[in-house]
């Protein structure tokens, strides 16, 4: 288990998956993990790349359709004004099985990340990378509740 200094924040890096879920499910973990990113108890990191991929993801029909547009400029906006942007200047060949999620590893690396929150198969079989754990919403929310 990961022990955090009461003063030092987790550090993590949010899949597209996880900031979607966000919107979708209002009291899913993914949801929990946005409040704990907008009450600045987490410390999440971006990239313009990972930004563009949630706006394209956030335009897409069965995005629109099932969300109001108010909800999906709210996420976005604070998704904006909360996540520390980071330019990228690692570049990795991970995840073979989709190089798309390469981006994801490379801002944890560049943001010296702890986490990686995902429910992408590919990036979730890695596990690890170079110290960063690459987990689930549920198991990030178990692994911080004693840690905040």
């Amino acid at each position: 288990m990961l022990l955090f200094t009461k003063h030092a924040k987790v550090r993590v890096v949010l899949d597209t998956n996880i900031v979607v879920s966000a919107l979708i499910e209002k009291r899913g973990y993914p949801a929990e993990i946005f409040r704990k990113l907008i009450s600045e108890e987490i410390e999440c990191f971006t990239s313009q790349e990972i930004l563009d991929e949630i706006e394209d993801v956030f335009k897409r029909t069965e995005i629109v359709s099932r969300t109001l547009q108010a909800d999906r400029e709210s996420i976005l906006t604070n998704f904006k004004i909360y996540a520390q942007w980071i330019s990228i200047k690692t570049k990795v060949k991970t995840v073979l099985e989709d190089s798309d999620d390469d981006k994801f590893i490379e801002c944890a690396l560049d943001a010296k990340a702890d986490f990686i929150v995902s429910g992408d198969r590919h990036l979730l079989k890695l596990k690890e990378f170079k110290g960063i754990k690459i987990i689930k919403a549920k198991e990030f929310i178990d692994t911080i509740s004693g840690c905040l």
